[in-house]
């Protein structure tokens, strides 16, 4: 529990105690009940005291959201980056005819990649390729298929090649 925290626990406890022993004096007299809470207790001041944090807080969780969006953006020109340069690497050592270099810190290796599925049409593609929960292509079973036959609307890439970095 934190001090502010704390401190409001306190503080509510005595003004409690405060008010059941002045009770048969001022009733219901919601005014007289807060009067007497300000002249015999901080509670006000601790309330008062919680409430700018709640507002220092709020400041805080804006600039985080913010902070947030930023960053996600960051993220995604970095990914990309790495995307840039993989294929760099990949299409450096494809040239050169290098399937693998072993470096101080890492060792890369040009790996052929099985046929993926390249969608040219999704509304062409029937329906029993597509999940029924969300709805989603089921590109799974589209590659079984289309590698058994044509399907309308997919077809099979040439596959492609790409590299693998071990650090270890």
């Amino acid at each position: 529990m934190n001090t502010l925290t704390r401190e409001l626990s306190i503080q509510a406890e005595a003004a409690k105690v405060l008010l059941d022993n002045i009770r048969a004096v001022i009733g219901d007299d919601e005014q007289a009940a807060a009067d007497a809470i300000e002249g015999e207790t901080n509670l006000v001041e601790a309330i008062s005291g919680a409430v700018e944090r709640i507002s220092e807080l709020n400041t805080m969780v804006e600039a985080v959201k913010a902070r947030e969006e930023n960053l996600k953006e960051r993220r995604k020109r970095f990914e990309r980056q790495i995307e840039l340069l993989r294929t760099a690497v990949a299409t450096a050592m494809e040239q050169a005819e290098l399937k693998r270099l072993e470096l101080p810190h890492a060792t890369i290796t040009v790996k052929n990649l099985g046929q993926q599925v390249t969608v040219i049409n999704e509304a062409d593609i029937p329906s029993e390729f597509w999940k029924r929960a969300d709805p989603k292509l089921d590109k799974r079973a589209l590659l079984a298929a289309l590698k058994q036959g044509p399907v309308p609307g997919a077809t099979l890439s040439n596959g492609g090649t790409t590299i693998q970095i071990t650090t270890e």
